[in-house]
C-alpha cells in the first residue's frame, strides 16, 4: 500500500521532471552520515547535538533535490556556535559546490544554493583552518527551504542512486534485501534474499531481524535489468517458523520431468528450514512442519546457531547443505531435498562467524564462510591471514573428510575495507552465461529511502575464478556494478516490474505467483508520495521496426514514454480510465533506431502490467476464453518458459504460437 504520513508534502511535477514542492524539508542529526572510516562523528539525540571530528566529512545525502525548487539551507542553533571556521557546504551533481562559514556566536546560518543545479549532499565540517579536535554543535532545526514555501515541513522525497546515473548497483533501488543466493532456470538467473524491508516497514530504528518472515525474489537475463517477483511469505507457508533469513536455493530435475526448487533458510538462529516449489517463483509449500535441522539435534547441539544454510548439487546429482555459526557443518541430502542422507559432519572453519555457502567447481567442493571480527590470531592455515568479517573459502574433493579441506584464500573483504560501508558480510558465488559473479550486501541504499538503521541491499560484481586450479581471486566491490551481457528486446512482452532503476514506483502482487504490477508510490515509510513514478529500462534494442507502444493498464491515470533522458518531453502519452485491465496501443511520433534507455512514466491512480513495441496496429492483443487443454499449440509464459498448456482456472498473459493473449 502507498506510504502515508501526517506531513505529506504536496508535490506536482514540472516538464523538467523536477519536483515543484511547496513544503520545506527538515534534516535530522540522526541521518548524518559520518563518512570517515566509520568514526567521523556522533549524534546525541537527547540534546539534538552532533560532535564533529576534525577533517571528518559528515553529511546529509539529499541527492535529487533541485535548486529551482529548493533555494537555501536554513540552520537554527539551540546554543550559539562557539567556534571559528565551521563550514557548511552544498555539493551538486556536477561535482561543484557552494561553501559558507558559520560566524562565531551565530544563532542562525543560511546557505543559498546555486541555481539550476541538482543537490547531492550537505556537509558540516571543520578542517585545517578550524578548531583542533572535536567540536559540538547544538541544533534547533535544519531546514531545506522551498522556493514557494508554505512554511510547513514535509519528508525527504524518495531517491534512487541508479536513476539516470548508469550505475548498476544495488540491483534493486526500492527494496532492502540481503544475504543473496541464486539459481538458473531456462536461461534466466533468479536471485533471492532476506527481506530487510519487512523489518524496516515495522518502523524499527535498527535492523534486528526478528520481524523478518519473508524472502525477496528477482530475476534477470541480462544482469542489468531486473524483474521484481515480490516476496515469498514464508511465515504464511510455514507458520511454525520464528523468522526467515539468509536463503540458499538449488534445483533438481525430477523423475516426472518437473523441476523441484528447494529453498533453505535460517529459521532465526535456532535452525535451518526448507520450502519447495515447482517454479522458481512459486507457489511455495513447506514439506515439513518443523526445521530441517535445529539446535535440538544431538550432533550439532551446543555448537552455535544452526543457521545460514548454503546448498549445492554436484555433478553426480547429489545435494549437500552447509550451515552453522561459530562452527560450520555439512550434510548430504536425500533426493527429496528435505531430509538428510547422512549425519552432519564438522567443517574446518577457523574464526567462523556465519554466511555458509557451497559451490562445486571442477570436481571440487568449495566451502565459503564469513569469519568473525577478531584479528584472527594465531593464523595457522597458511596463505594470507584474512581480514576481519571477510569471506574466505576452503576446497576439498570429499566433503565428509574434515581433515582434507584446504584453505583457499580471502575472496571478499568487508566492503568497508574498500572504502564503502562496513556491515555484516554474506556472499553468493555464481556462474551465469560463462561469467562468474559475486553477489554481496551493503547498506548504502539507506539514505535514498530516508533511514540509517542497518537495512541492507544486494550488489553484484564480476569475479575472477580459475576453474582449472579452483582458485578464486579477490572481488572488489563497486557502486558501478556489472555491464549488461545482452541487449534488451522491446519487441516481446515485458513486465512493468522489470527495470534497471525506478523512482516513485511501488509494486503490487497479483493472484499469479511472482507476477507484480507497477503503481505510483514509494516503499519509504517517511517520504511523501510522489505524483509520478519512473521506470528506467536500459540497453533497449530498437533494431526492429517499432512503430507502436502497446501496454496493459487499468485505473485512472496515464503512462508516458521518454527516451534517453528522464527529464525530456514526453514522446507519447496514453491516458487510461478503466476499472478493468485494458490493452492500449499508441503510435510513436517518430522512428527510434539503435540502443537506447527507455523511461516509462506513470501518473495518477493507474496500474501498469506489461508493455511491448510492435510494428503494426494489427499486433494488438486478443482477449480469449476457450477450452485450454484442447490447444495443440506452442505456448509460453511471459518469461519465455514453455508450457504444456494454459493452466486451468488461471487468468493471465500467455504467448500462443508467437502471439500474446490475455486469458480470462
Amino acid at each position: 500500500m502507498k506510504r502515508i504520513i501526517l506531513f505529506i508534502a504536496i508535490v506536482t511535477t514540472m516538464a523538467t521532471g523536477s519536483f515543484a514542492a511547496t513544503d520545506d524539508i527538515a534534516l535530522y542529526i540522526k541521518d548524518i552520515i559520518a563518512d570517515w572510516g566509520g568514526g567521523g562523528g556522533s549524534a546525541n539525540l537527547e540534546t539534538n547535538s552532533y560532535t564533529y571530528k576534525q577533517y571528518a566529512t559528515n553529511y546529509w545525502d539529499i541527492h535529487d533535490l533541485y535548486t529551482d525548487v529548493y533555494d537555501r539551507l536554513e540552520i537554527t542553533f539551540a546554543q550559539p556556535v562557539n567556534y571559528d571556521n565551521i563550514h557548511v557546504t552544498a555539493t551538486y551533481s556536477d561535482d561543484t559546490s557552494t561553501d559558507s562559514t558559520i560566524t562565531n556566536g551565530a544563532i542562525i546560518h543560511n546557505l543559498p544554493f546555486e541555481s539550476d543545479k541538482t543537490l547531492e549532499k550537505i556537509a558540516v565540517s571543520h578542517g585545517w583552518d578550524g578548531p583542533s579536535g572535536e567540536v559540538t554543535l547544538y541544533y534547533d532545526s535544519i531546514v531545506v527551504r522551498a522556493v514557494d514555501s508554505t512554511g510547513q515541513i514535509g519528508g525527504m522525497p524518495v531517491k534512487s542512486p541508479k536513476m539516470g546515473t548508469g550505475m548498476a548497483n544495488p540491483i534493486l533501488d526500492f527494496q532492502f534485501c540481503a544475504d543473496p543466493t541464486a539459481v538458473e532456470y531456462e536461461g534466466r538467473l533468479y536471485v533471492y534474499g532476506t527481506n530487510d524491508h519487512q523489518q524496516y516497514e515495522e518502523g524499527a530504528e535498527s535492523n534486528t531481524y526478528e520481524k523478518i518472515k519473508s524472502l525477496v525474489m528477482i530475476s534477470t537475463d541480462d544482469m542489468e535489468n531486473w524483474t521484481y517477483h515480490g516476496v515469498i511469505p514464508v511465515g504464511n507457508i510455514a507458520p511454525w517458523i520464528q523468522a526467515s533469513w539468509a536463503p540458499s536455493i538449488i534445483s533438481k530435475k525430477m523423475d516426472d520431468g518437473s523441476t523441484l526448487f528447494s529453498l533453505y533458510f535460517s529459521n532465526s538462529g535456532w535452525g535451518t528450514g526448507v520450502i519447495q516449489a515447482k517454479s522458481p517463483v512459486g507457489p511455495w509449500t513447506s514439506p515439513l512442519n518443523t526445521s530441517l535441522i535445529d539446535g535440538s539435534n544431538p550432533i550439532v547441539a551446543g555448537s552455535g546457531a544452526i543457521f545460514d544454510p548454503g546448498a549445492v548439487i554436484d555433478d553426480n546429482g547429489d545435494a549437500w547443505v552447509a550451515f552453522g555459526n561459530g562452527q560450520g557443518w555439512i550434510a548430504k541430502l536425500n533426493p527429496d531435498l528435505h531430509s538428510f542422507a547422512s549425519d552432519p559432519v564438522k567443517l574446518p572453519s577457523p574464526f567462523h562467524f556465519e554466511a555458509n555457502e557451497l559451490n562445486y567447481i571442477n570436481d571440487t567442493y568449495v566451502y565459503t564462510f564469513n569469519n568473525d571480527w577478531s584479528d584472527h590470531e594465531p593464523w595457522t592455515w597458511g596463505g594470507t591471514k584474512p581480514t576481519a568479517c571477510s569471506m574466505v573459502y576452503m576446497k576439498n574433493s570429499d566433503p565428509l573428510q574434515e581433515d582434507s579441506w584446504i584453505y583457499g584464500g580471502n575472496d571478499f573483504k568487508n566492503p568497508g575495507e574498500n572504502g564503502l560501508s562496513y556491515t555484516n558480510n554474506h556472499t553468493h558465488l555464481h556462474k551465469y552465461q560463462d561469467k562468474w559473479y559475486l553477489f554481496y550486501q551493503m547498506n548504502m541504499l539507506e539514505p535514498s529511502l530516508g533511514t540509517k538503521g542497518g537495512f541492507r541491499s544486494i550488489y553484484v560484481d564480476e569475479i575472477e575464478v580459475d576453474e582449472q586450479n579452483v582458485e578464486i581471486k579477490e572481488c572488489i566491490p563497486t557502486l558501478t556494478g556489472v555491464k549488461a551481457i545482452r541487449n534488451f528486446n522491446p519487441c516481446i512482452p515485458q513486465y512493468a516490474s522489470t527495470s534497471a532503476a525506478t523512482l516513485g514506483i511501488l509494486y503490487k502482487p497479483t493472484a499469479e505467483a511472482g507476477h507484480m504490477v507497477a503503481t505510483v508510490g514509494t516503499t519509504s515509510i517517511t517520504a511523501p508520495i510522489p505524483e509520478e513514478g519512473i521506470i528506467e529500462v536500459r540497453n533497449v534494442d530498437f533494431s526492429k521496426d517499432c512503430k507502436y507502444l502497446k501496454c496493459r493498464l487499468k485505473g485512472n491515470g496515464s503512462l508516458s514514454l521518454r527516451v534517453d533522458n528522464r527529464n525530456s518531453n514526453d514522446m507519447l502519452t496514453i491516458n487510461c480510465d478503466n476499472s478493468n485491465w485494458e490493452e492500449y496501443l499508441s503510435a510513436l511520433p517518430k522512428e527510434i533506431n539503435g540502443i537506447h534507455t527507455v523511461y516509462l512514466i506513470l501518473k495518477g491512480d493507474v496500474e501498469f502490467d506489461t508493455w511491448q513495441f510492435v510494428e503494426n496496429a494489427s499486433g494488438s492483443v486478443g482477449i480469449i476464453s476457450y477450452e485450454r487443454n484442447n490447444l495443440s499449440k506452442k505456448i509460453y509464459d511471459l518469461q519465455g518458459r514453455p508450457l504444456s498448456g494454459i493452466p486451468n482456472n488461471k487468468g493471465g498473459i500467455y504467448i500462443v504460437d508467437g502471439k500474446k493473449f490475455i486469458c480470462r
